[in-house]
Parts: structure tokens; C-alpha cells; sequence
């Protein structure tokens, strides 16, 4: 495979982002000219495999080391007043990095679109005030499909998951999801940390959701950001409800995500129903979430503001939450599809992405490597393998 070049000042840049010694790092098999990269007043020419290799070292995202231009040092707006109480907490460098990643694949898409001289999505923003839940559901019904009329209760939650996200794709929504930083399986995602996060742009606006997450969990993540889309503005879900001034918005959102799933009356009927079948209110809040696709603390919060139980349903709820999660941790499990590398890579990307990264590659506008990079592909064999999934080819 041909070699790369590799710029001293993107090298030095990745070697204080990880905070790494460099000796330490030239004594492993392969690395021993680390020092000299560094020292080099000119590009150096390193093969693939080694570069693969420092990237996996350093845990800094392949596509990095091979720019040009080293990359911005800036405070993240998703995470910059982030607090759990009143303590600030710091990103972890997984979430920064995965975040970096989804920005520069939005910053890209959004250059394509406006050279091709495509207009601003008329989604972005078109719901006015988060407080008029109503309009949202109408609004997140009709983008997504949801029909409340149609058959949505039992099923699978995958297909069911699956299907969203295409809808919301052809709608012109970037959908993304990881487990772990890019193909870095020993960097996971920590579902505790976030559960998603959407970054709006007027014209390629983006959703990533973590895909640790159960299906029922990133189902009701992917509506709640897609409503975010809709009002214009970004975020990172935690799950908790929102910190501080975020509250009202966020509160009003995952009602409105409710209502554009089941309305109000069936709410109230479905609950009755569970009550009288002799569930106790946790219990009923779990039974309803597994019908209709949705987490188990939102249905309880809707019985709760609907005087159906009390604050004890959700605490105990919130319990459940946070056992399920540490679980989870616990025992490291990863909920990709294996064995099918090219269906994983697929899973990972979004279809319309795909589709314009295709397209300027096609047109001779992105060089193959750049391409590969964008997509989260190493190869000409595995891009192949993406775009056959895709049914691009």
C-alpha cells in the first residue's frame, strides 16, 4: 500500500494532544523514527500500516494525522457550560474527539452543498417555541412519519429504529452513530457521559447517537434530536432532562416526542389499562415503553405530569436507568453487528453522506484517502464494501 506523508507540525500537534512521550512511543515495533518525524523541517513519507499504528498510540483519529493543516484548538460549544449539580464537568476526550470528527464531516458536507448550489434545509428552525409541544409532535410526525394511526405499538425495535433513521436521512438530516471513536474499539463511547448530540447547520444539519445505547433508547434520543433540528438549535443529550436554564426546553421536547408517538388519550388509556392488569407504576412504565419504542423514565415523566403517579415512580425509574447503565459498563458490551465489517461500516454512516462523498470522489472534487477518511473507511476494499451496503453500486 502506498505511503502517506505526514506533517511535523500535525504530528507534534497530536503528540501533546495525547500527552505522550515520545521516546516512550519510539521504542514500540515500527515507531523507532518517531523522533526524527518530529524534527523533520519537511513532510515525511510514512507507510500506511505505521501510520495506522500511531494513530491507534495516540488515540488520535487516523484523518487527523495526514492533514496539512493542524487542527483548531477551540471550546466546544456543546460542552462549554456542561454541569451534573452545580459541579462544571469536563468532556472526556473520547466525546470531544467524536465530536471534533462530526464537525468536520459537517463542515465538509456543508461546503458541498452550497458548491453544488443546493438550498438551506427548510427544516432547520421551522418550529418556532419548544413550549408549544403540539406543533412539534405535528411537526416530528409528519418529518418522520409517524402516524399515530398506524400500527406502531409491539415490533421489532430495531426495524423500528432502522426505519426512523432513514426517514429522518431522506429529510435531509445527517444521522450518525458509534459505539467507540471511529474505529477504535478501545475507546467506547460512555452512554453515562451522553447519549447523543446534534449539531445544527442551516444547510447539513447533523445527528450522532450513541450506539451503546439499547434500540428503544436511541429511537426516543433520534426523535428528541431531530426536534432539536426542527427548533434550530443543538445539543447534548444526556438523557437526565436537561441542566439548568435547558430545563424548559428539554422537558417540553421529550413531551413532544411522546406525543408524536402516542397521543394523550391513548396515554391515559394504555396506563389504565396497565394499572387494572395489577402492574405497579414502574412496571407499567416499563410495559408501555416496550410497546411503543420509547424509554421507560419518559413514559413515567408523562403519567407524572399527566397526575397519573408520583415523584416516587421516577425515582425509581431513574434507579433502573442508572443500574441498566452501569451493567452495561460493567460488563463492556458492544451492540454492533459482527461479523460483517461492511455492514458495521455502513451502520456507522449516514446514507446521504455516503452518497456526496461518492458523488465529489466520482467528480475527481475529494482525493480517494480524503474520502475514505470522511466516510471512516482505511481501504479501497472496505469503501467498496460501504458503498455496495448503501446499495450506491
Amino acid at each position: 500500500m502506498a505511503n502517506l506523508t505526514l506533517y511535523p507540525a500535525t504530528l507534534q500537534w497530536a503528540v501533546e494532544e495525547s500527552d505522550a512521550d515520545p521516546m516512550a512511543l519510539s521504542r514500540r515495533r515500527g515507531l523507532g523514527q518517531l523522533p526524527d518525524w518530529l524534527e523533520s523541517k519537511e513532510p515525511v513519507s510514512v507507510s500506511f500500516n505505521k501510520v495506522e499504528q500511531l494513530s491507534r498510540a495516540l488515540h488520535v483519529p487516523f484523518g487527523a494525522l495526514v492533514r496539512s493543516v493542524v487542527p483548531r484548538h477551540r471550546l466546544e460549544p456543546l460542552v462549554r457550560y456542561r454541569t451534573v449539580g452545580n459541579t462544571s464537568v469536563q468532556p472526556s476526550k473520547n466525546l470531544q474527539d467524536t465530536i471534533d470528527q462530526m464537525r468536520f464531516r459537517q463542515e465538509w458536507a456543508r461546503d458541498e452543498l452550497l458548491e453544488s448550489g443546493l438550498d438551506a434545509n427548510p427544516l432547520v428552525g421551522s418550529v418556532g417555541d419548544a413550549e408549544q409541544d403540539d406543533a412539534l409532535a405535528d411537526a416530528l410526525r409528519s418529518t418522520l412519519g409517524l402516524d399515530v394511526r398506524s400500527t406502531w405499538e409491539g415490533g421489532n425495535s430495531s426495524d423500528r429504529f432502522r426505519q426512523i433513521k432513514e426517514r429522518a436521512s431522506n429529510a435531509g438530516i445527517m444521522i450518525m452513530l458509534n459505539s467507540q471513536v471511529g474505529s477504535m474499539s478501545s475507546r467506547k463511547l460512555d452512554l453515562q457521559e451522553f447519549r447523543g448530540f446534534v449539531l445544527i447547520d442551516d444547510m447539513a444539519p447533523l445527528v450522532f447517537i450513541n450506539r451503546n445505547d439499547s434500540f428503544d433508547g436511541m429511537i426516543f434520543t433520534l426523535i428528541h434530536e431531530v426536534g432539536h433540528v426542527l427548533l434550530g438549535t443543538q445539543e447534548l443529550f444526556d438523557g437526565i432532562g436537561g441542566q439548568g436554564d435547558r430545563k424548559v426546553m428539554e422537558r417540553a421536547i421529550n413531551r413532544a416526542v411522546v406525543k408524536a408517538v402516542i397521543d394523550d388519550e391513548r396515554f391515559r388509556q394504555v396506563w389504565r389499562e396497565q394499572l387494572e392488569e395489577g402492574q405497579k407504576p414502574a412496571d407499567a412504565a416499563e410495559s408501555i415503553a416496550d410497546d411503543f419504542h420509547l424509554s421507560a423514565l419518559a413514559m413515567g415523566i408523562q403519567a407524572h405530569q399527566f397526575g397519573l403517579t408520583g415523584e416516587d415512580t421516577l425515582e425509581e425509574l431513574q434507579a433502573r436507568m442508572n443500574r441498566h447503565l452501569q451493567d452495561k459498563a460493567t460488563r463492556h458490551q458492544d451492540r454492533e453487528p459482527h461479523g460483517n465489517g461492511n455492514r458495521t461500516n455502513a451502520s456507522r454512516v449516514d446514507t446521504g453522506f455516503v452518497r456526496l462523498v461518492n458523488a465529489a470522489m466520482d467528480g475527481g472534487r475529494l482525493a480517494p484517502t480524503e474520502g475514505f477518511d470522511l466516510v471512516g473507511v482505511r481501504s479501497p476494499q472496505s469503501y467498496q464494501g460501504l458503498i455496495r451496503e448503501k446499495k450506491l453500486i
